[in-house]
């Protein structure tokens, strides 16, 4: 891969990783308005929004959407490390800023890549 190329990945892939954050934390304050949520409940929308982002990479870039959806999932697995560094988090919490989240980010982001051209194949 030229250097072109991975440039561009990492264009696509920047707001990707930002999107991963933003639609945790949003869902997440959401569904704190409607029920006590907790570092579980945020682990799994953590890798709900890494799922779906993994997705729209694949479908916006169909040859090179698994390298974008790692950049997305290094970029949101890197903010989630600088929030763990930056901000006292919960005793709690360390589960989503921690290692766990950061592996769930990167994972699911390229299961949501991996899996789109097996969910489009037609059954024979």
């Amino acid at each position: 891969m030229s250097s072109r190329g991975l440039f561009f990945n990492v264009l696509v892939g920047l707001p990707g990783g930002f999107l991963i954050i933003m639609g945790t934390f949003m869902f997440n304050a959401l569904l704190g308005m409607l029920f006590r949520t907790g570092p579980a409940a945020m682990l799994v929308l953590l890798s709900v929004a890494a799922l779906v982002v993994g997705l729209l990479a694949r479908v916006m870039q169909p040859f090179h959407g698994f390298i974008t959806a790692l950049v997305a999932g290094i970029i949101a697995a890197l903010i989630l490390f600088y929030l763990h560094q930056a901000a006292p988090a919960e005793a709690g919490m360390r589960l989503v800023f921690g290692p766990a989240g950061g592996l769930v980010a990167i994972g699911f982001c390229i299961l949501g890549a991996w899996i789109l051209p097996l969910l489009r194949r037609k059954p024979k």
